[in-house]
């Protein structure tokens, strides 16, 4: 039975100890800016707290030296005033603004070891000036030893470690010496210590931490308000941005809109449209789709809908064609348009490098009035390994610090408050920034005003010879007359399409939902088909159906959906897709592709 009893009682013993442990153990808290803070307010809080301490010292040493003409309290009084002179210089000494996070606890485990010292002082008073015999005066030193420690216990337990340090040796000390005594009351005076000692521990340790937990919230709460005021600073930043993308928008959307209703109004079967009208339509009808291509390219950027196929590119051919592209539009400032040679090749995707690219050339052109633009390739290097870095260097008219930032955001532009439409619409830099995360890099800006701007944007490098040989492409032959179906809901679509057909030579057959498609007679070389038709019906599986069964011999889909889902549906598909307006150059190439049916 014994044996069976004895690791119970091991048990309780080691529970006990462990209890002990956490009361007399002092670890970092875990917020360091506690630690910080008890050490701060340990300073500031008890620097001149030597002068009431020492008045409450001279009142006891003083009054016991009256009663008793015992000389061991002149002894004590030495001891517990020179202390508490060090304590005070010592005090004054430290710079608690000053305290690092870092070492926060080790300042504040020091300050409050210190405690010990009036600890160890207070408690030879009973050993140096005792009234033995003398029971009044033994329970006035009783009272007045046991009160100044609790009071004092209570008022330091924020920090725990300084009140365990003194009240300890204090309330055993008086303990042990009433114990010694031997009279029956003295020695129940000494086990009233020990139950004052527990209890000034036990409330003190809850109200320690109290003060800690409340002091955690605080911090806490000033974390979240700092969070809140983040939010709401960058929520005013997006809020003023959109309404200035808005206003930028509505003006760019609404002026050519304008000036196409006013031509639309001008038109009347008397007076046929001039050559000259027809040309300005086009060009109306060309700013609205550069618009609404703009903003649509920025959704899809920024959103996580569009995925870069990473593969090796070679620069030299892009390079090329950029030159061609841009060539005329530098030719026509006067300005040298350079391109280095290369035989560099980058992990990228093709075409949002080749479109990124253009436009920060377009963009070095247009703010550019004399001198060179020049694209450049340079070697560097990453964590990830080697790499290379395109620049495009202009010398025009550079970026001032204060507009670096927002030359990125939709719809910014430097110098034309007028929103003049041949100096662009303030998208190019913006959906740069959003290609260059896309292609997983970032642009950096480099730029003095009045000597030029250097864009630049880092890729990893791929040995030359994994990226694709170095071929021209072939050129686009001329559409051939070609029998093209039209499906789609929408009756003005369908017979605006027609018109646009026919005035190039196709047969055109329509169709407003698949019944009326499948009840044409005949093949088709084409299906151009409305992702999205009447009455619910899927554009894309009326579109599978007719290819599948052999209808139509290739399938082309127009949309005005901008949701990724919807692209990806119809790439999985294999069918090119047009966004509404549909540009009638891609339709001339599409016409004009003699591809095998799929």
């Amino acid at each position: 039975m014994p044996d069976a009893i004895a690791p119970t009682e091991r048990g309780r013993v080691a529970g006990l100890l462990r209890g002990l442990s956490h009361l007399w153990t002092d670890t970092p808290h875990a917020n360091p800016l506690v630690d910080q803070r008890l050490a701060q307010a340990y300073v500031l809080d008890t620097r001149d707290t030597p002068f009431s301490a020492g008045l409450v010292a001279a009142v006891f040493w003083i009054t016991f030296l009256i009663m008793t003409g015992d000389k061991g309290t002149l002894v004590w009084a030495v001891m517990v005033h020179g202390m508490q002179v060090h304590m005070y210089f010592h005090l004054h000494r430290e710079r608690p603004e000053t305290y690092g996070v870092q070492d926060a606890f080790r300042i504040r485990r020091d300050l409050e070891t210190r405690m010990l010292f009036p600890g160890v002082v207070w408690a030879l008073a009973p050993w140096l000036f005792f009234p033995s015999g003398q029971l009044a005066y033994i329970l006035l030193m009783y009272f007045f030893i046991s009160a100044m420690t609790s009071a004092s216990t209570m008022a330091i337990s924020q920090w725990w470690r300084a009140a365990v340090l003194f009240a300890v040796p204090g309330y055993l000390s008086l303990s042990v010496r009433l114990i010694w005594e031997g009279d029956n009351v003295t020695i129940l005076m000494g086990a009233l210590v020990v139950l004052q000692l527990w209890s000034a521990l036990y409330y003190s340790h809850k109200q320690h931490r109290l003060i800690v937990e409340s002091m955690n919230t605080g911090f806490e709460n000033t974390r979240l308000t700092q969070a809140l005021s983040r939010e709401l600073d960058q929520v005013a930043q997006l809020a003023a941005q959109r309404a200035r993308i808005f206003a930028a928008a509505n003006h760019d959307l609404r002026q050519p809109m304008h000036a196409l209703s006013i031509f639309v109004d001008a038109l009347s079967p008397v007076q046929p449209p001039t050559r000259e009208t027809l040309r300005a339509m086009r060009d109306s009808v060309d700013a609205l789709r550069t618009s609404v291509d703009a903003l649509l390219d920025i959704a899809q950027f920024d959103g996580d809908g569009l995925q870069a196929t990473m593969e090796p590119v070679r620069l030299a051919p892009l390079f090329r064609s950029l030159r061609s592209r841009f060539q005329p539009m530098a030719s026509a400032k006067g300005l040298t348009l350079r391109f280095a040679a290369t035989d560099a090749a980058v992990r990228s995707d093709e075409r949002v490098l080749s479109r990124l690219l253009g436009n920060l050339v377009d963009n070095a052109i247009k703010y550019t009035s004399r001198g060179t633009v020049l694209v450049a390739v340079r070697r560097a290097h990453t964590d990830a390994g080697p790499a290379w870095r395109l620049e495009v260097r202009d010398s025009g008219i550079g970026i001032d610090t204060a507009h670096r930032e927002e030359v990125f955001e939709p719809f910014f532009q430097l110098d034309n408050p007028g929103r003049d439409r041949s100096r662009g619409l303030g998208l190019g830099l913006s959906l740069v920034a959003s290609m260059a995360r896309m292609l997983q890099s970032r642009i950096h800006l480099r730029s003095q005003p009045g000597r030029g701007s250097v864009f630049s944007l880092t890729l990893p490098a791929a040995p030359p010879g994994d990226a694709p040989a170095d071929t021209a492409p072939a050129p686009l032959e001329d559409a051939t007359p070609r029998r093209v179906l039209v499906l789609d809901d929408e009756e003005p679509v369908r017979r605006a399409m027609a018109t646009l057909l026919r005035g190039w030579g196709h047969d055109v057959a329509l169709a407003a939902n698949p019944g009326e498609a499948w009840e044409l007679a005949g093949e088709f070389d084409l299906l151009l088909g409305d992702l999205r038709l009447g009455s619910g019906l899927s554009g894309l599986a009326a579109a599978q159906a007719l290819h599948g069964v052999g209808k139509v011999r290739r399938v082309a889909i127009l949309t005005g959906e901008t949701a990724a889902k919807h692209r990806t549906e119809v790439e999985r598909a294999g069918y090119p897709l047009l966004y509404k307006p549909a540009d009638a150059r891609r339709l001339r190439a599409l016409l004009a592709a003699d591809e095998a049916g799929r």
